[in-house]
């Protein structure tokens, strides 16, 4: 499994001329690490004196941090296995009517699961930039930096699968689901876009004054 591979080895199979890991693994790799720095300034934070008070809502930070990154991290493997899918599907044989038919229909299937993954990385990518959110109003400052890398890679991860998710799409023929994707792309844009300035504003702007 990808996920079990070291950093390094996880790189060079990356780099290597084999078609997965691609950019959908790579993604929900960017968003399991954006919530796991997270996870470890919220942790960071349990105990210092002076946040006492926060010690309730960090320690609901981490559970949802730590669950969403099991999430991302099942994705990493999932996205290879729809890819593999679908180029199972385009290389059936078509030599006649009945064979292009069926072809066809694999290939329709296929893509349409292979676009639900990169399409669960968008959802978790602004699940975990909620979290993220909620995090940096009470995170110590010294920490502020993992919070806003992790909102990076969050927001990186999110773009990639969204990419991999309009990929699949292009060889759909259900008008009614495209649309629908779309739509929901958008939202979840719009919301990943407004979540990540806000973090922004709260954690980076400060550290230039």
């Amino acid at each position: 499994m990808l996920v079990d591979l070291s950093l390094r080895d996880l790189a060079e199979q990356t780099a290597a001329r084999t078609p997965t890991p691609g950019g959908g693994s790579i993604s929900a790799c960017m968003a399991a690490l954006g919530t796991a720095l997270g996870a470890m300034a919220a942790r960071f934070t349990q105990g210092r004196k002076g946040f006492e008070a926060h010690e309730p809502a960090l320690a609901r930070e981490i559970g949802r941090l730590d669950a969403l990154r099991a999430q991302c991290l099942d994705l990493v493997d999932a996205d290879a296995a729809a890819y593999d899918t679908v180029t199972a599907a385009y290389g059936l044989p078509k030599a006649d009517d009945n064979q292009k038919a069926s072809r066809q229909a694999a290939i329709q299937a296929a893509l349409q699961g292979a676009l639900q993954t990169p399409l669960a990385a968008c959802r978790l990518a602004v699940d975990a930039l909620v979290v993220l959110d909620d995090l940096s109003a009470h995170v110590n400052p010294n920490l502020a930096s993992d919070v806003a890398v992790g909102a990076y890679a969050l927001g990186a991860g999110f773009r990639g699968a969204w990419v991999n998710v309009l990929i699949n799409l292009g060889g759909l023929k259900d008008d009614a689901l495209r649309r629908r994707v779309l739509s929901e792309g958008d939202s979840l844009g719009a919301r990943a876009h407004e979540l990540a300035e806000r973090i922004e504003t709260r954690i980076v702007a400060p550290l230039r004054a």
